[in-house]
């Protein structure tokens, strides 16, 4: 192993994995691996991140605990099972807490401000992106702290407004081309697109969405190709192009599912059945509606379930009664 697991060729990681007898060199490798393969195969990644972390905990080792939870969390919210990501997150937000790991903790409160993004609970997103962004800057992690910036624009975008969230995008899109930061790069011109196509813009958009596409294309990065593709599909729509909106959001929703992208097939079937509503397809619109409506279900379902469980751990801590064991 070279002397860090970053320097080490994927083969080389699968070795470590398969034949080391050190335990927490092995764990690094599982780690690097999940990161590795994160934009193409979610699911492989969090089943590294969560062999990781079963190993971490054996080891005792909360450093690589934390950063294990952070990638399965990372990956869960990407399949769209939001309440699963949170529970990981924030186990990883008590650990880096515990270690006074402000970089770490950043990255927690960031995956907790994507989930709760996610549910629609935009003040609670707000609330974390900020925190995040506060440790980020502590820590001197200026990629989080455009990470963290841009993620707050994309809560202002949400919530319409449009002038706040282009200073965000614009703010983080140059910390980001100064480092040189493809990812972080991508995202801030897929946000600006959307500012672009809401403010009626479309000329500006495509501009925007075409130079996002190129990247997410080149790094192989399977969400955001399908998100782009959705993007594309919802600008088509905005112009009235009902049939190139149609288009595009059947190829999202192909690739969507093609890689285990839940989290934007969920908003596909949303798009889908706002265009064919507008275009008076009342039964084709209703059998998306059905997809979208089915896995929200599942969704409040367990975030219910999830709600419920820790208020019971609140009344038991607060009584000093121990927690009853959950049923698998």
């Amino acid at each position: 192993m070279k002397l860090t697991v970053k320097e080490n060729t994927t083969e080389e990681l699968e070795h470590i994995v398969t034949h080391s007898p050190n335990a927490k060199q092995r764990v690094e490798a599982l780690l690097e691996l999940s990161h590795r393969v994160a934009l193409k195969d979610l699911l492989r990644s969090w089943l590294l991140a969560r062999e990781a972390e079963r190993d971490s905990e054996e080891l005792e080792d909360n450093l690589l605990l934390a950063k294990a939870n952070i990638y399965a969390g990372n990956a869960l919210w990407k399949m769209g099972d939001y309440m699963a990501a949170q529970k990981h997150y924030m186990k990883a937000a008590e650990l880096y807490e515990s270690l006074n790991d402000h970089s770490g903790l950043g990255s927690a409160y960031m995956g907790l401000g994507i989930v709760h993004g996610s549910l629609k609970d935009f003040p609670q997103a707000l609330e974390y992106f900020e925190k995040a962004l506060a440790q980020s800057e502590i820590s001197g992690n200026t990629v989080s702290a455009a990470n963290a910036i841009g993620n707050i624009g994309s809560i202002h975008h949400h919530l319409e407004n449009y002038s706040k969230a282009e200073a965000f995008f614009h703010k983080a899109l140059e910390m980001h081309e100064q480092m040189n930061e493809k990812p972080g790069i991508a995202n801030m011109l897929n946000g600006l697109a959307g500012v672009k196509v809401y403010n009626g813009k479309f000329d500006q958009a495509v501009d925007y969405l075409n130079r996002f596409m190129d990247i997410v294309t080149a790094i192989e990065n399977n969400h955001g190709i399908a998100t782009g593709l959705m993007n594309f599909g919802i600008l088509h729509h905005k112009k009235g192009d009902y049939r190139k909106a149609i288009d595009f959001l059947e190829k999202a929703l192909l690739h969507a599912e093609s890689k285990k992208v839940r989290s934007v097939k969920f908003a596909v079937h949303k798009n889908m059945a706002d265009v064919y509503t507008d275009m008076g397809k009342s039964d084709n619109a209703l059998e998306h509606y059905k997809h979208y409506f089915a896995i929200e279900k599942e969704i409040k379902a367990k975030e219910i379930k999830e709600k419920a469980e820790l208020f019971e751990r609140m009344k038991n801590a607060a009584s000093g009664n121990p927690a009853r064991p959950q049923k698998m």
